[in-house]
């Protein structure tokens, strides 16, 4: 049996994936973080030393011990109570209150996954909830380090160390120094996308300001998305300087004129830059953004270990739900089995 963590039923990547896995004779169960929160008629019975996992609303029930490889997808996320209605009208404006609830119900999740996770450990997975987040930071002094392009990259607190950055590179922008949050305002969604900082910019700031990244900003002929796997690296380049709103950013995506992408072959140099950087962050699998700039380089900007990979596979014709449950499969097989 290989089990698969996801985030939420509507991921059609992941649906792919099984789909492949059935039509490959593997059995496969599918837990969704949003099945802890309450969303789902779930069960997780302790009898000894034996965990089963039970979901009614399918009719599933499957012991741990019959897990022989895990899938971590996505889990998930920490901001799910956002727009969760704890507290009756009479206590509203205890805001007090209302964070130390959501707080707790964050801690009661986080004790559940965690058990489930160390119930687990002795499994082959393939990527890993405490391997799923690393630091940008890190990543990219390793990249360097292992011969990978990088841009020049400033995290400051100074509008005077800043001013200074951009003099030196002539062109900068800023981004998140973790993970990108969506915010919802209003009925919105706003992301927080790479954005452009010019020297107006720069005197608008305060003399102090929360520390934040800043980077060179890359004269770009095309932008690569990466999906690795087990060593193979599967490319595809997105002609995202076409379009104004995609230009610093892809992501900000022009729903109405999708940027083209196509099948890319990255140089041998970057690709086994890569395979050095990926085994020495432990991963065997993750969707890496690179630039090829209009000088020709291939420079690496991070890598997501449970990054979409569907948009590479579709346009490029990888095929890449197959080749990971043909890898799934591969550990499901070669794991020995577990004692419970």
């Amino acid at each position: 049996m290989i089990l698969i963590l996801s985030q939420s039923p509507l991921e059609p990547t992941t649906e792919e994936v099984m789909d492949w896995l059935e039509s490959l004779g593997a059995r496969c169960m599918r837990l969704n973080g949003e099945d802890l929160d309450g969303r789902a008629p779930l069960a997780l019975a302790v009898d000894g030393g034996e965990v089963e996992i039970r979901i009614a609303a399918e009719g599933l029930a499957m012991p741990l011990s019959e897990v022989r490889a895990v899938w971590f997808r996505r889990w998930l996320g920490e901001r799910r109570h956002v727009d969760a209605r704890l507290l009756d009208e009479s206590l509203a404006g205890n805001y007090k209150l209302d964070y130390d609830l959501r707080r707790q119900l964050t801690l009661e999740w986080r004790k559940l996954s965690d058990f489930l996770f160390a119930r687990l450990s002795d499994r082959p997975w393939l990527s890993h909830p405490w391997k799923a987040s690393p630091t940008k930071l890190d990543v990219l002094v390793r990249a360097a380090r292992h011969g990978l392009a990088t841009p020049a990259t400033l995290v400051t607190t100074e509008r005077g160390e800043l001013r200074r950055f951009l003099r030196r590179h002539g062109a900068v922008v800023t981004k998140p120094i973790g993970e990108v949050e969506m915010f919802v305002y209003d009925g919105q969604r706003h992301c927080m996308y790479t954005a452009p900082v010019d020297a107006a910019a720069v005197e608008e700031l305060p003399e102090r300001f929360a520390p934040s990244l800043f980077q060179e900003r890359l004269d770009k002929r095309y932008e690569l998305r990466v999906f690795y796997l087990d060593g193979e690296c599967h490319a595809m380049a997105i002609f995202s300087q076409l379009d104004a709103q995609t230009r610093l950013d892809f992501r900000n995506y022009n729903k109405l004129r999708p940027n083209r992408s196509v099948p890319y072959r990255l140089t041998d140099r970057t690709v086994a830059g890569l395979r050095r950087l990926m085994a020495d962050l432990d991963l065997e699998t993750g969707s890496i953004d690179l630039i090829h700039t209009t000088d020709g380089r291939e420079v690496f900007l991070e890598v997501n270990p449970v990054g979409q990979f569907g948009m590479v596979s579709r346009p490029c014709n990888y095929h890449l739900e197959r080749k990971v449950a043909e890898h799934l499969v591969r550990k499901a097989e070669g794991g020995a089995r577990p004692q419970g």
